[in-house]
């Protein structure tokens, strides 16, 4: 079986351009790869084709980020990031300029070491429905206040989009726009605690049958486990092993643990149950993008979840949409989840029906 990874990176490497220095609205700009700044339709504004503008003398960690933007038609995402280092660590609000009118229109996500995080976070909290105007200055607003957020688009009164949490948590840090788009009358404004209008949700803290803490390997090819049938003697003890807690939900984001590379595109998650008798046990799960699971050392299961592979509307976002039964022994059972990475997103998350008979041991 042919290794599941293109790697496919949305974020633009820093440095592989030359930095420039641009002043526009009182703000001086360090423009790295295809970013002009010029005059369109009566306004100065910086034009971000395949590039990132970062404002290289603001922080901000609570706040107001106002902008115009003006996008053309056409498969792209453009947006501002903020809370980060302006590139691959970051949060990130985005403009799906294809999806005008579809309910991923807009996007939130977390960005860790590079890799964003769409196909983990979906939904209410993370996307919106919005008719895209055109070759057109419209108004954005960004607030940010503790964990959360909220952004206003042409209507300054009631947020199109609410996001419900940061993922990244309340942290200081640079602000800056990406394209394909233009970006005019840009003001940010740092506030000690702005305030929000939107309708918010709790976060919820899952139950105890979910899976709250994993043991994640250091990253290595996943080529050397995809076709093996039986884990390889000591293979797992040639790994260094940390101990990661999941989000509130249960979800683990892996791109926190590690960086994609050449030839380093997976990890295995080690899970321990302590079984009180031999039985077999059911356990929901949810991956991105590809996943094996052994159980005492044999391979149970093996999937697919890559963006576009079932048909060009599958987008391979994450639920517990796949299920299991895991031959337990009385005592311990060691669980290893090989989990390896495409694009759009790295995560998994699991749970069972019940404790009934078993321990998930921490």
């Amino acid at each position: 079986m042919k290794t599941f990874i293109t790697l496919v990176f949305m974020l633009t490497n820093l440095s592989v351009f030359a930095q420039e220095h641009v002043s526009l609205n009182g703000i001086d700009w360090i423009l790295n790869g295809k970013v002009v700044s010029e005059n369109y339709k009566g306004k100065d504004c910086l034009k971000t084709d395949d590039g990132v503008a970062i404002a290289s003398n603001i922080l901000l960690k609570n706040g107001i980020i106002e902008f115009k933007m003006c996008i053309q038609p056409g498969r792209g995402f453009a947006g501002v990031r903020f809370r980060g280092d302006g590139m691959g660590n970051t949060e990130e609000f985005y403009i799906r300029k294809h999806q005008s009118g579809n309910p991923d229109a807009m996007q939130y996500t977390p960005v860790y070491n590079d890799n964003a995080g769409w196909q983990l976070y979906y939904g209410d909290g993370y996307g919106a429905v919005k008719e895209h105007v055109f070759d057109e200055w419209f108004q954005v607003k960004l607030i940010v206040s503790g964990i959360r957020g909220e952004v206003y688009i042409a209507d300054m009164e009631k947020p199109v989009l609410v996001i419900h949490e940061l993922k990244r948590g309340e942290r200081e840090g640079k602000i800056a726009f990406y394209g394909p788009a233009r970006f005019a009358d840009i003001k940010i404004t740092p506030m000690a605690s702005p305030q929000l209008k939107g309708e918010f949700k709790e976060i919820a803290e899952a139950g105890d049958e979910v899976i709250k803490n994993y043991k994640v390997s250091e990253i290595f090819d996943d080529e050397k486990l995809i076709n093996e049938n039986l884990l390889p003697a000591n293979f797992t003890n040639k790994l260094q092993f940390r101990k990661w807690d999941t989000e509130a939900d249960g979800l683990l984001n892996i791109s926190k643990t590690a960086a994609l590379a050449e030839k380093k595109n997976a990890v295995l998650l080690k899970i321990t149950i302590d079984s009180e008798t031999d039985l077999v046990k059911l356990m929901n799960f949810g991956f991105s993008d590809v996943a094996k699971i052994f159980v005492n050392g044999k391979a149970v299961w093996l999937g697919a979840d890559i963006y576009r592979s079932r048909d060009y509307r599958f987008l391979g976002t994450i639920g517990y949409f796949d299920s299991v039964y895991l031959d337990l022994k009385s005592g311990k059972n060691e669980i290893l989840v090989l989990v390896a990475e495409n694009f759009g997103g790295w995560g998994f998350k699991a749970r069972f029906e019940n404790l009934n008979g078993i321990k998930i041991l921490k």
